[in-house]
C-alpha cells in the first residue's frame, strides 16, 4: 500500500543510515485487515489497567545544604522558582481534598528535566533547610538522578530514555522521528533508512538514551517510533506531548511514557518543591494505601515522617504501598501548632496509584500533579473559526471546569492584539471543545485564542470556509481551440496572491512566463492563456506550470490538483530546489489524444458483480522478465507492453483486470523507467507500486514508453484499456484517496483544509501523507470529480479503493453514483478494515465492513475467508485449513456462502473473496512457511502445488466475487535467490521487507528469505515468471497448477451456481454436506463439502480434503443422488467436462474418497436430480446452523482469526470495539435490509 511513508519521521546531526533508502508505502493495507475477538478486547483493556512501571526509584539521595552534612552531600539549588515553567491552570486547581480522578495529570507523557530552573537569590529569611539526614527508605529503590554518566542535555533538545530496547543488537535499530523536531527522519531517508541508528545511543543508570533536536518554533509534540533494518514498526507510533517549553526529557520503559524517572512496582514517590528552600520541620502524614512500614514511622500527632531526601524535583518521600486503592496524606509543618500544623488544611488524596510511581506537590498548592512542571492537564490545544460569530477551542479535557472560570481566562485578539469582548462560552466536556462567541466577523483578520501560557491562531476550519467558498465552476487547465487558448483555474481562499509560472515544453526547468491569477468570489483563481500572453505561442499544448501561492508572506510552488498529466518525474530531485518539491503540471487535451473509438468493455456473462473475477496485476510486473525480453516489441515495463501480454489473461478467463495504480506517485525517477533490476534486493531500488499518490487525475510517467512527453502516458494508457476491451475483459483501478505522498501536496494549497483535521486544527496524516478529508466540500470534489474523469476519459469499469476503511461512506457512494451514471457495468471494491479516523470528534458512517449491510454500491475484501483459509496479519505463517491447521467448519461454511463472521454481508457482492494480493507474501511463499518445507525439494513444491490448488478452488467455488493475485495461479513466489543469501545471515545484512523461513526441524531454507511486500525490489523479485505460467517442460507442477485454475474459472463462468444473486437464494440453494459431529467429521476439522444448486437445475458438489491423509466423506439420504453424477475435477484437472479416470478421487457405494490434498467436483444434471428434495439441508444441518447463529447472537462465539491489532494510531481501541461489534452482528444473517441499486 503506498511506499508507506508514515514510517517515517527525523532526528539528529550526527547520524547512521541502515542502507535503505525509502518506504514505498505497501504495507499496512492488509496489515490493519485483522479480524479481531471480544477477547482480544478485553485482554488488552485488563493489561492497559493493570500494567505497572518497572523502574527503580532512588537511594542515592541528594541531601540538603547542612553544615552537619558529609563531603558527598549536594546543595539543594537555593530558592529554586519552578513555577516559572508550569503554565499552571487556575480554572480547574483541585483542593487538597480531591479524589484521584480529579487530580490533574497530563496524558500524553514526555518527561522533561528540571535542572535548567531559574536559580534566586534568597534573604536571610529565605534560607535553605539546615540538617536533613536519611529517612528509613528501601534500598531496592534505585531512580537515575543526573549522573557523570549521562552528558548533558544540549537547548531546543529532547533526550528520550528507554529502559530496554526490542532488540541486542543496537545496530539493526533504528529511531524514527516526526512533528516538532528540526529533522524528520522522513527527510533523511525513506523507509526505514532515514531512522537513527541505535549503535548511536548512549547509556546510562535507567539504560539507554538518544536525543532528539527539537524544530526552531516552539515544540508541541514529538512523536517516534522504533523500526528495525527489515523495515518492520515494532513498537508502533509514540507521542510525547510538551506541555512545558521546560521539557526536554522523557522516561520510556516498554508502553509506559514518564515525565520522570520511574520507580519500581509498589512504591509512590511523593515529590515536595518549595519556593523558599525551607524543609526544617516539614513531614509527610500518610494512610491509605500506605504500607505499614511506613506509618510505623509516623510518631503522635502531629510527629510525621520528615522530608530529609532532596532530589532533581525537590525534598520527596518513597512510600512503600500496601495495595493500589487510595493513598491519603497531609504536609505537615511541625513548627505550627493546631490546625495551622497542616500547610494545606484539606486532606490529599490519590487514587491513579497503578498508572503513576512518582507525583509532585508545590508550596500550598492544593493540587496533586502528575508531572514535575506543575502543569495543569487543562490545556489548549487548538482553536479554529467555525463562523462569522463562533470559534471552537480545544483542549486536553474539560473536566471539573466551570464555564464562569474558563471566561476568565480566555482572551480572544486580533492580529493588531486588540482584545475582542467575548459575549458567551459553551462547553462540551466529552468532545474537549469549547464553542467561543463573539464577533469575530473582520473579513482580514485573523484571530488568536489565549489560554494562560499558550496561544493558538483560530484560522477558518473546514466548515466555514465551506459556507463561503464552496464552489462548482471547472478546476484545472482546459484547452480551446487546438492550444491556442487555455483557461486555468485552481481553488485557494486564503491566498493572498497566485501567480502562473510557465516552463518550456522542451526543458521543464526552463521558466518562460510569470502571470498573476485572479480571484473571484468563491476563492478560485484563475487566468486565461492566449496569443495575447505576449509569448509567441500558438500552441501552449506540452507546456509545463507551477502555481506560485503567496500566502502571509510566504510563496510555495504547488502542483495544480486537477492536472491532466505532469512533465517527467524524478523524487530524487525533490529537495534539491523548491521547483522539484512536486511535479510540474502539463497542458494537455487528454481528448484529442489516443483511441477515438475508445469505449466501455462489453464482458460476456457479466450482469452482476457477482459475475466478475478479478485479476490484480502491477504493470511493469507484468513483462519485466528477462526471459521475454525478445518477445517484446514495446520497451518491457509500460502500458504498451503490458498490451502484448493480454492474450494470456484472455485465455486465462479472468473478467477484469485490476492494474496496482497506475496514477501519478512521488518515489519514483520516471526517467530511469528502461533500466532492468537484475540483482537480487528489497531496498533502495527504482520500483514502486504506487500507493504514494501526488496526482489524482495524471498517470505516471513510469510506465509509458517516453515519460518526457506528456501525451504519449495517455495515448498509450488509452490504447491498452482499449486492448483489455478488445478481449471481452474490463479494467480495474486501484486507487489511493485514504493518503498523499506528502501532506504539503494538498495542504500548500490551502492549509487546514484539504485533509481530515485533529483537534487541534492540524492536519491528520496516514504514511506520512495527509488524509485526504473527504467529508468537506472540496476533497471530495477531488475524489468523485477524478473518478468521473477516468470513467468518462479512459472508460475504465471499475475501482479498488485502497483503506477505504479511512473514508466517510457518503463519498465513496457519491463517487459510485457518478461513475455508474456514465459506465453501467460499474465495479467497486476496497479494504474495508475499519480504520477510520476522520475529523477528530466528528463521527461519520465509513465506507467499512460495517457499512456492507447497507449498501450495494461497493464490496470488501474478507480476511476472516482469507485467515480460515491460509491464515494472515498477525499471524502470517500460522495453520490454516490449506496449510494443515484444522478449522472450524462452519465458519469456512458461512465464509464460502460469502457470509463471514466479522461483519454483516447481506448481498454476496459485499464479498470479494481472495487468499492472496500484492501485500505480503504470496500464496505459494506462505503455505511453504505454514507447512515448513524447502520448496527447493521437489517433492515440498509438489505439496505446496496441492495445498494452492485447494485454496484457489474455494476461491473460485465460493460465492461472492472472487479475487486473484497475478501468478497466483501458477505458484508465484517472491524469493530471495541471492548466492550470498544461501542460509541464514547476519541481522544487518537481512533483505528489507523479508520473512526468514526454515524447515520443520528448524534449519533454514536453503534461500531462506522470502519478500513479504515487495514494493521497493528488484525486477528479479517482482517479475511475472512466464515459464512457470506457461512452460510445462520445465515446470510442470507450475503449469498444471495454472491450467487447473484455468479451468476452475471456466468453469465459474459456464453456471451461475457459484455467483449466485441474493443471500437469500444462496440459504435456498447452498448445503452442507459434512456436518460438524456426523460420520466422523469434528467441529474443526480438515475436509469440508457443500453443494449448490444453478438455476438451471444443475447440481455442484464440492468436496475437499485438506488432509495429508485419505479421507472417506459419507453420503447419506438425499446426498447418496450424488454418486450419480460426473466428476468434473479431480487432483490436478479442472473444467467442465466429465473425466474418465479422476486422480485420487474414488466414488464409493456410500460416499466420495480422496486422497490427501485433493479436492473433486461432481455435476450432477438437473435431469439426473430430484431437484424438490436433493437441496434440502438435513435436520441437523440446519440445526447446526441456528445453533452457530444463537451462539453468535449471545456472544459465545468468536471466530475471528486475528489476535493483536498493529499500532497505528490513538483510536485503535474504537476499531478493536467496532469490529469485534460488527462480528457478533454477523451471525445475525440477513436481519438488516437495504434497498438494491443494481
Amino acid at each position: 500500500m503506498m511506499k508507506r511513508l508514515r514510517e517515517n519521521q527525523a532526528l539528529f546531526e550526527e547520524r547512521q543510515l541502515f542502507g535503505i533508502r525509502k518506504l514505498k508505502l505497501g504495507v499496512a493495507s492488509v496489515a490493519i485487515a485483522t479480524a479481531f475477538s471480544l477477547g482480544t478486547v478485553s485482554g488488552q483493556i485488563t493489561a492497559a489497567a493493570e500494567s505497572l512501571t518497572s523502574v527503580e526509584p532512588i537511594d542515592g539521595a541528594v541531601m540538603v545544604k547542612s553544615e552537619a552534612a558529609d563531603h558527598d552531600s549536594k546543595e539543594l539549588p537555593e530558592a529554586t522558582d519552578i513555577s516559572d515553567i508550569s503554565g499552571i491552570s487556575d480554572v480547574t486547581k483541585v483542593s487538597a481534598a480531591v479524589n484521584a480522578d480529579t487530580v490533574k495529570e497530563v496524558q500524553p507523557v514526555a518527561v522533561p528535566l528540571v535542572e535548567d530552573q531559574a536559580q534566586e537569590e534568597t534573604t536571610d529569611q529565605s534560607q535553605p533547610s539546615s540538617s536533613i539526614v536519611p529517612v528509613t527508605t528501601d534500598s531496592s529503590l534505585e531512580t537515575p538522578e543526573a549522573t557523570s554518566s549521562e552528558a548533558p542535555i544540549a537547548a531546543q533538545t529532547l533526550r528520550l530514555h528507554f529502559k530496554t530496547l526490542p532488540a541486542q543488537d543496537l545496530s539493526s535499530l533504528g529511531l524514527w522521528v516526526w512533528d516538532d523536531v528540526e529533522t524528520p527522519s522522513d527527510q533523511l531517508g525513506g523507509w526505514p533508512t532515514g531512522a537513527t541508528n541505535f549503535s548511536l545511543a548512549k547509556t546510562d543508570d535507567y539504560g539507554y538514551y538518544m536525543d532528539v533536536k527539537l524544530s526552531a518554533e516552539q515544540a508541541h509534540k514529538v512523536s517516534f517510533l522504533i523500526n528495525n533494518t527489515k523495515g518492520d514498526n515494532i513498537t508502533g507510533d509514540r507521542t510525547v506531548e510538551l506541555i512545558s517549553p521546560k521539557v526536554n526529557e522523557v522516561w520510556i520503559d516498554g508502553q509506559e511514557l514518564s515525565y520522570y524517572p520511574p520507580l519500581a512496582q509498589g512504591y509512590i514517590r511523593i515529590n515536595y518543591y518549595r519556593s523558599d528552600g525551607h524543609y526544617d520541620n516539614k513531614s509527610l502524614w500518610l494512610w491509605g494505601s500506605a504500607d505499614a512500614s511506613m506509618t510505623s514511622q509516623q510518631g503522635a500527632w502531629p510527629d510525621g515522617i520528615d522530608f530529609k531526601q532532596v532530589g532533581r524535583y525537590g525534598a520527596y518521600i518513597d512510600v512503600k504501598l500496601a495495595d493500589f486503592n487510595e493513598l491519603g496524606f497531609l504536609l505537615l509543618d511541625e513548627r505550627q501548632t493546631g490546625d495551622a500544623v497542616k500547610i494545606q488544611p484539606n486532606d490529599y488524596i490519590f487514587k491513579d496509584l497503578k498508572n503513576h510511581t512518582q507525583i509532585f506537590l508545590k508550596d500550598e498548592d492544593p493540587t496533586i500533579y502528575t508531572n514535575p512542571y506543575f502543569v495543569n492537564h487543562v490545556r489548549l490545544i487548538g482553536a479554529k473559526q467555525v463562523s462569522p460569530s463562533s470559534i471552537e477551542a480545544s483542549f486536553t479535557t474539560l473536566a471539573d471546569v466551570d464555564k464562569e472560570s474558563l471566561l476568565k481566562e480566555l482572551k480572544i485578539s486580533t492580529d493588531s492584539k486588540e482584545a475582542v469582548a467575548i459575549t458567551d462560552i459553551t462547553l462540551d466536556e466529552k468532545t474537549h471543545k469549547a464553542v467561543i462567541t463573539g464577533d469575530f466577523s473582520q473579513a482580514v483578520a485573523t484571530y488568536t485564542v489565549t489560554f494562560h501560557h499558550e496561544s493558538f491562531q483560530a484560522r477558518p476550519n473546514w466548515q466555514y470556509k465551506d459556507s463561503l467558498y464552496a464552489y462548482d465552476g471547472e478546476l484545472g487547465a482546459r484547452v480551446r481551440e487546438a492550444g491556442a487558448k487555455v483557461d486555468l483555474t485552481i481553488w485557494s481562499p486564503s491566498a493572498d496572491k497566485v501567480s502562473l509560472v510557465l516552463y518550456d515544453k522542451a526543458d521543464q526547468t526552463k521558466v518562460i512566463g510569470n502571470f498573476a491569477l485572479a480571484k473571484g468570489d468563491k476563492g478560485e483563481w484563475s487566468i486565461t492563456l492566449s496569443a495575447d500572453s505576449g509569448l509567441g505561442i500558438s500552441d501552449y499544448r506540452g507546456y509545463f506550470y507551477h502555481y506560485e501561492i503567496t500566502r502571509d508572506g510566504k510563496s510555495v510552488l504547488v502542483l495544480d490538483p486537477y492536472a491532466k498529466s505532469l512533465a517527467a518525474w524524478n523524487s530524487e530531485l525533490a529537495k534539491t530546489d523548491p521547483s522539484y518539491k512536486v511535479a510540474k503540471a502539463a497542458i494537455v487535451d487528454p481528448a484529442a489524444i489516443g483511441d477515438k473509438e475508445l469505449a466501455f468493455a462489453d464482458i460476456k456473462g457479466f450482469h452482476k458483480r457477482e459475475d466478475a473475477i478479478i485479476y490484480e496485476a502491477h504493470v511493469r510486473d507484468f513483462t519485466s522478465d528477462q526471459a521475454i525480453a525478445n518477445d517484446l516489441k514495446a520497451q518491457f515495463g509500460t502500458f504498451a507492453a503490458f498490451v502484448e501480454k493480454l492474450d494470456y489473461l484472455k485465455e486465462l478467463g479472468i473478467t477484469h483486470v485490476q492494474l496496482l495504480p497506475v496514477m501519478s506517485y512521488y518515489f519514483v525517477n520516471e526517467l530511469a523507467n528502461k533500466e532492468r533490476m537484475l540483482t537480487y534486493s528489497s531496498s533502495d531500488n527504482n520500483y514502486n507500486w504506487g500507493y504514494d499518490p501526488q496526482s489524482y487525475f495524471a498517470l505516471t510517467g513510469m510506465y509509458s514508453t517516453d515519460p518526457t512527453d506528456p501525451a504519449k502516458r495517455i495515448e498509450e494508457f488509452k490504447q491498452l484499456v482499449n486492448e483489455i476491451h478488445k478481449r471481452g475483459m474490463g479494467v480495474i483501478l486501484d486507487v489511493v484517496y485514504n493518503h498523499t505522498a506528502n501532506v504539503d501536496i494538498f495542504e500548500d494549497l490551502e492549509p487546514n483544509y484539504y485533509h481530515f483535521m485533529n483537534a487541534d486544527g492540524t492536519a491528520r496524516t496516514s504514511f506520512g501523507g495527509g488524509r485526504l478529508g473527504t467529508t468537506h466540500y472540496m476533497s471530495r470534489r477531488v475524489l468523485v470529480d477524478s473518478i468521473t474523469y477516468l470513467v468518462d476519459e479512459y472508460k475504465v469499469d471499475g475501482f479498488r479503493f485502497d483503506m477505504m476503511g479511512d473514508h466517510d461512506a457518503a463519498a465513496i457512494e457519491k463517487a459510485f453514483l457518478a461513475a455508474k451514471a456514465l459506465n453501467p457495468n460499474i465495479i467497486m471494491l476496497g479494504e474495508g478494515w475499519v480504520t477510520y479516523q476522520g475529523d477528530e470528534h466528528m463521527p461519520e458512517q465509513p465506507a467499512d465492513q460495517s457499512w456492507m449491510s447497507q449498501t450495494d454500491t461497493v464490496a470488501s475484501f474478507s480476511d476472516d475467508f482469507r485467515n480460515q483459509l491460509k491464515s494472515g496479519f498477525p499471524n502470517e505463517g500460522s495453520p490454516a485449513f490449506i496449510t494443515g491447521g484444522a478449522r472450524d467448519i462452519m465458519t469456512i461454511f458461512h465464509n464460502i456462502k460469502a457470509q463471514p463472521t466479522n461483519f454483516l454481508a447481506d448481498d454476496p457482492g459485499d464479498v470479494i473473496q481472495y487468499i492472496a494480493a500484492h501485500d505480503n507474501l504470496t500464496l505459494f511463499d506462505i503455505i511453504a512457511q505454514s507447512i515448513k518445507k524447502d520448496p527447493s525439494v521437489a517433492a515440498n513444491a509438489a505439496e505446496i502445488h496441492r495445498r494452492l490448488r485447494l485454496g484457489n478452488l474455494l476461491v473460485l467455488t465460493s460465492q461472492g466475487t472472487p479475487f486473484l493475485h497475478a501468478g497466483q495461479e501458477y505458484g508465484r513466489t517472491k524469493q530471495f535467490k541471492d548466492e550470498a543469501y544461501k542460509g541464514k545471515v547476519a541481522d544487518d545484512k537481512v533483505p528489507n521487507k523479508s520473512h526468514l523461513l526454515v524447515n520443520e526441524d528448524g534449519t533454514p531454507f536453503e534461500y531462506p528469505y522470502f519478500i513479504h511486500d515487495s514494493y521497493d525490489s528488484t525486477d528479479a523479485i517482482n517479475h511475472f515468471d512466464w515459464a512457470k505460467a506457461t512452460d510445462t517442460e520445465r515446470y510442470p507442477e507450475s503449469t498444471t497448477s495454472q491450467v487447473f485454475t484455468k479451468g476452475l474459472i471456466a468453469l465459474r463462468r459456464s453456471t451461475d451456481a457459484f455467483r449466485l444473486a441474493s443471500k437469500a437464494e444462496i440459504d435456498q440453494k447452498v448445503k452442507l454436506i459434512t456436518v460438524p459431529n456426523e460420520h466422523g467429521i469434528k467441529a474443526q476439522d480438515l475436509v469440508i463439502a457443500y453443494q449448490t444448486i444453478a438455476s438451471n437445475g444443475d447440481v455442484y458438489a464440492v468436496f475437499v480434503n485438506a488432509d495429508s491423509n485419505d479421507r472417506t466423506i459419507r453420503l447419506t439420504g438425499k446426498f447418496q443422488a450424488l454418486l450419480a453424477g460426473e466428476v468434473i475435477v479431480d487432483a490436478k484437472q479442472a473444467g467442465t467436462e466429465a473425466l474418465a479416470s479422476p486422480e485420487g478421487v474414488v466414488l464409493t457405494k456410500d460416499g466420495v474418497k480422496l486422497s490427501g490434498l485433493t479436492a473433486t467436483i461432481i455435476r450432477l444434471r438437473a435431469s439426473q436430480s430430484d431437484k424438490g428434495t436433493l437441496g434440502a439441508m438435513t435436520d441437523q444441518a440446519a440445526h447446526h446452523q441456528e445453533k452457530l447463529v444463537a451462539a453468535q447472537t449471545a456472544g459465545e462465539v468468536s471466530q475471528f482469526s486475528a489476535k493483536t491489532l498493529p499500532k497505528t494510531g490513538t483510536s485503535q481501541l474504537d476499531a478493536l470495539l467496532a469490529l469485534a461489534g460488527s462480528g457478533i452482528l454477523a451471525g445475525l444473517g440477513g436481519l438488516v435490509s437495504k434497498s438494491k441499486r443494481r
